[in-house]
């Protein structure tokens, strides 16, 4: 089934005739405590950022090319399922961003929608980048 913003807005009243695609950019904070073994075993706590770059069409009868806030809503309900304890998720025995980047990665979006890139950090000084398609 297709969104209902796709087919919003007859083509004839479009300001910015066709189908466009356009790139978006979703981010959240959380904070979480993880361990990196096997090398590091204490478990410490970080404010995570993760950033999704995305991609979508915006048709000629849509009113955008993907809803920015109702998947921002989804990535609050993924980032609230991931365990205290970033280890304990089944996608991140190890705690690493580079896990956390796959973990994003692999959860649904709408099927129109591409993920271009995930983007996480542990600390604004250091980001781990996932990138999935040619931007």
């Amino acid at each position: 089934m297709q969104s209902a913003y796709l087919q919003a807005v007859p083509p004839e009243e479009q300001v910015h005739q066709g189908a466009i695609r356009y790139a978006y950019r979703i981010g959240a904070h959380f904070r979480r405590r993880h361990a990196n073994p096997p090398l590091w075993h204490d478990r410490h706590e970080h404010d995570f950022a993760v950033t999704l770059d995305l991609a979508a069409v915006r048709p000629s009868t849509g009113l955008y090319g993907l809803d920015m806030v109702a998947l921002e809503q989804q990535l609050q309900r993924w980032v609230a399922a991931l365990p205290e304890v970033l280890n304990d998720c089944p996608l991140c025995p190890h705690g690493t961003t580079e896990e956390l980047c796959h973990y994003f990665a692999t959860l649904a979006l709408e099927p129109h929608v591409s993920l271009l890139a995930v983007s996480v950090a542990e600390s604004p000084e250091r980001v781990t980048i996932l990138r999935l398609e040619a931007q």
